[in-house]
């Protein structure tokens, strides 16, 4: 029963690191979006309101400020990127802290993958995906997995037995 309650205690620190991490991301990259779009001398509210555009259509993108599509696209930017950070947590806890880097580097890829080629199409903004160059787009979301990785390092542990196979153990030898 105490081991029951370890584990879980230890999913929920792993996944509050991972939603955190999550977070951190989604701050970098709208911070880097609005240094890019500032010494561009270019409108800076869309780096808040495109994850609205699935609810407010063309208002989302209209220039300026708009505060129903500014604050459903800054929530639903920073819910999609905690559940990433949440996602990479499950998948790479365990991780030795150069091998989390690296799955960061490769989490971007997954992410940008996931989204530019699954979600951003299933919401019907595909053309937005479409918009941005691809290199700066694979860039972008290999900064992300970056900084989630960076992020989740103080929440990681590192865990021999996470996969047993890999090392060549059999999966009862874990204990």
């Amino acid at each position: 029963m105490a081991k029951v309650t370890v584990e879980r205690q230890e999913l929920a620190r792993v996944s509050g690191g991972g939603v955190a991490a999550g977070i951190a991301a989604g701050l970098f990259i709208v911070a880097m979006m609005l240094v890019t779009m500032a010494l561009k001398g270019q409108n800076l509210w869309p780096a808040f309101k495109g994850a609205s555009a699935p609810f407010f259509h063309q208002r989302a993108m209209q220039p300026g400020f708009d505060a129903g599509p500014v604050l459903v696209g800054a929530f639903f930017h920073f819910l999609i990127s905690a559940g990433w950070g949440w996602l990479f947590a499950v998948v790479c806890y365990g991780l030795s802290r150069p091998m989390t880097m690296l799955a960061g580097a490769l989490w971007g890829l997954v992410v940008w993958l996931g989204m530019y080629y699954v979600v951003l199409p299933l919401v019907r903004l595909g053309s937005m995906a479409r918009s941005v160059p691809v290199g700066m787009a694979i860039m972008e979301h290999v900064i992300f997995g970056l900084v989630i990785a960076a992020a989740f390092l103080p929440f990681q542990r590192r865990v021999l037995t996470r996969w047993p196979a890999l090392r060549g153990a059999t999966p009862t030898a874990r204990r």
